[in-house]
């Protein structure tokens, strides 16, 4: 087996990322854009000791769960990677990568796994899109990106599952910067002023954009043609990001045009997004995830409850309509400050907003009243071992762990079921289709 060579394969089923598994001379080989049932060519592209990866170079024998591809920029571009399997087969992927990864806890207990919460939009569903610019071979400005583990920029025209009309304000300032010569920014040269664009829309479709440049650039004309061409944009930022790093975005924002922030409205709440906000990307199947919880949680009026890493509050204040009181705790000052105004907004009274480390703040409230269930939503890293000892500790009764990386849920929910918790159920939900991430939520509840 070497990179490079061709190679005959039969894909005997999928890996938790969807890809088609197959067997050549006694090697597992993962092969991209290959379906169960399938036999294909495909071109070895990296070998490992006990396994190799490939790419479908030309399919044999297809699948009848094969579909065309709505996205011509498929083979290039790294993001959707399960255009080209029937819905109903991804959704069985991902359930499937939710077992895998549960796999170990499952031998030792019995665990209720629901059925996938799955996408009625599976295309245009994005509410944030970040299009980096770059230039072609004939040095015309492009936006797109990034091919799968690299940095070569696609060029693209539209992002089949981000709003269309983000697509359509893109291109018009890709245009603007083309015809105004302004240099787009080289990473390894670091050199050049326009970095790209990131967009966000609620679920009005109004926009807010944000235009990542090295320096401050006086855009006062594209202004005039926006507010003219393009009512929904409510909001346009520059966020200034000198540094040499492929990281797009920094911590400098200056606001430019009109709002400030625009507004998303989240089961009847109303929740002001900032330019630096976290939010769910799927609208309406984030409102679906958030109720899941919330029916697992078993919320009565008379709990108490923490929600920690509460981001801009959207659990947070939902989950205060159904409570006696709920805190919630996120290390970031500016969220906080973005959750309070959210709370007033919303005119809820019985909601607590506190900025620090979580396991700490969590550790004072047990001396305040008795907690009778915490949400965890963490980031990709999953929870620090201070903070779950600190849960442990404090003997809560209920946990509900929500998580957008299956391995790290996996690690985390494994570390308490060693200390006095069992895991009742978990359910996948599909924030993220045709992509091969999922998200799930958990129910861990303290022994009896």
């Amino acid at each position: 087996m070497e990179e490079g060579k061709i190679v005959k394969l039969e894909i005997e089923g999928y890996d938790m990322n969807g890809l088609g598994v197959a067997k050549h001379d006694g090697i597992i080989v993962f092969v991209s854009k290959a379906l169960k049932g399938e036999t294909v060519l495909a071109e070895i592209t990296n070998v490992h000791k006990k396994y190799s990866f490939a790419k479908t170079t030309k399919i044999l024998i297809p699948s009848s769960v094969r579909i065309d591809p709505v996205c011509p920029y498929i083979e290039g571009c790294g993001g959707c990677d399960l255009l080209h399997m029937k819905y109903d087969i991804e959704c069985q992927v991902k359930e499937d990568k939710v077992k895998n990864a549960f796999r170990k806890i499952l031998e030792k207990q019995k665990v209720k796994l629901n059925p996938i919460i799955r996408n009625e939009q599976t295309l245009g569903y994005r509410n944030k899109v970040m299009m980096p610019f770059g230039y072609d071979e004939d040095e015309n400005v492009i936006y797109g990106f990034y091919e799968k583990l690299s940095h070569n920029l696609i060029s693209i025209d539209q992002c089949k599952i981000s709003n269309p009309y983000v697509n359509e304000v893109v291109e018009f300032i890709r245009k603007y910067v083309s015809v105004m010569h302004i240099k787009i920014y080289d990473e390894i040269k670091h050199t050049g002023i326009f970095r790209g664009v990131m967009v966000r829309n609620n679920y009005k479709n109004e926009m807010m954009v944000v235009l990542i440049v090295t320096k401050y650039v006086d855009f006062s004309k594209l202004l005039e043609y926006i507010s003219t061409d393009f009512p929904l944009v409510r909001s346009m930022y520059l966020n200034i990001n000198p540094n040499q790093t492929n990281v797009m975005l920094s911590d400098e924002y200056i606001h430019i045009y009109q709002d400030k922030t625009i507004t998303e409205n989240i089961l009847g709440l109303k929740f002001n997004v900032s330019a630096g906000s976290f939010m769910q990307v799927n609208h309406d199947n984030c409102e679906k995830l958030y109720l899941e919880a919330f029916r697992m949680a078993k919320l009565t009026k008379d709990m108490n409850v923490i929600d920690a890493y509460c981001g801009m509050g959207s659990i947070t204040l939902n989950i205060a309509k159904q409570v006696n009181h709920v805190y919630g705790i996120e290390i970031v000052e500016a969220a906080i400050e973005n959750a309070n105004y959210n709370k007033e907004l919303n005119n809820i009274p019985n909601a607590t907003f506190i900025c620090g480390p979580c396991e700490e703040e969590i550790q004072k409230l047990t001396h305040l009243e008795k907690i009778d269930c915490i949400f965890f939503d963490p980031p990709r890293k999953g929870c620090d071992q201070k903070f779950l000892d600190t849960v442990i500790a404090m003997k809560i009764p209920r946990i509900i762990y929500i998580s957008c990386n299956i391995s790290t849920a996996a690690r985390d929910i494994t570390y308490l079921l060693d200390h006095q918790y069992t895991l009742q159920e978990a359910t996948p939900c599909d924030l993220f289709s045709r992509t091969s991430h999922t998200e799930v939520i958990s129910l861990l509840e303290l022994k009896k």
